[in-house]
């Protein structure tokens, strides 16, 4: 007995007629294309969850363009919004982002940034540390992340 598994539907920079509008269509599926502009063709209350790794501050400016640290709230505050709208009253939302050392200092972009989105109505569960090994030299690296949701308990079991 052989087991396939389910085919993977992609949508790539999707236009309006394309965005999908029932639950039940988003199984299977990944979407690509900038965030800011597919959101809004998203249905609320359609998602379980949602895990993102946004660009990280001046990071990766040839392929991203960069966003500085002193930018990056307002910049990401309009996406919070529009992922906040999309969310199911109790899923789950996950953002890898990681701090930035500016003049010898960490910058305080990631601290303001979950204060803002508290103000959006996000909680702010759980914080946590992914060990990773990077390169040759199999380098232990922190990353930071955080969790957010609806609930006040995101991951329950129903």
């Amino acid at each position: 007995m052989s087991i396939h598994p389910p085919e993977l539907k992609l949508i790539s920079n999707p236009n309006q007629q394309e965005i999908i509008t029932s639950e039940k269509d988003w199984y299977n599926t990944i979407i690509l294309g900038d965030c800011s502009k597919v959101l809004q063709q998203i249905p609320s209350n359609i998602a379980d969850l949602i895990v993102t790794s946004p660009p990280y501050a001046d990071s990766r400016k040839k392929t991203y363009g960069g966003i500085n640290p002193d930018d990056y709230v307002q910049w990401f505050l309009p996406i919070s919004l529009e992922l906040y709208r999309v969310l199911k009253e109790d899923g789950t939302f996950i953002i890898n982002i990681k701090e930035k050392v500016v003049n010898g200092e960490r910058h305080n972009y990631v601290i303001k940034l979950i204060l803002e989105m508290q103000q959006q109505g996000w909680l702010w569960t759980e914080e946590y540390i992914w060990h990773k090994k990077r390169g040759i030299t199999q380098e232990i690296v922190a990353v930071n992340g955080c969790m957010y949701g609806k609930d006040k308990n995101p991951l329950k079991a129903d």
